[in-house]
């Protein structure tokens, strides 16, 4: 091996230890946040996600019993009235408080893990493989 190669090869496995590295810390990092903001503050997640926090618009601006009551709604309009009035209340139980907060917290969480996992490996190997070229340049 050419000292040039050495050199590039030594760059590399540094580099590539080094942005494992900072993965390992990123997803080490957000699983540490969500886990504290899970169990030990938990009040602290209530207001993070959009999809816990928004609602259907035109759920929230109409008043679906008086337009029921006009004389000129036909039994079709009421069905479908109330047919939005149950995918409203359904939509309410799946996007609304603890459910929507708990999905949410599992998908950073999985990410968290599995950006640990992947990081991990790499950077071990990778930093291994560079400190035995040190040694081996140093003998």
């Amino acid at each position: 091996m050419t000292k040039t190669t050495k050199v590039i090869r030594t760059i590399y496995l540094y580099t590539v230890a080094l942005i494992s590295l900072i993965f390992l810390a990123v997803g080490i990092g957000t699983l540490v946040n969500t886990s504290l903001k899970a169990y030990a503050f938990p009040e602290a997640e209530k207001k993070d996600y959009n999809m816990c926090n928004s609602y259907p618009y035109f759920v929230s601006t109409i008043d679906a019993e008086s337009i029921k009551g006009k004389a000129d709604v036909t039994a079709d309009q009421k069905t479908q009235i109330d047919n939005m009035l149950k995918d409203y209340e359904n939509w309410k139980k799946e996007n609304t408080g603890d459910n929507c907060i708990k999905a949410e917290r599992q998908k950073k969480m999985v990410d968290s893990i599995t950006m640990f996992l992947i990081a991990l490996p790499l950077y071990l190997i990778h930093w291994r493989l560079a400190r035995k070229e040190k040694q081996e340049v140093e003998s």
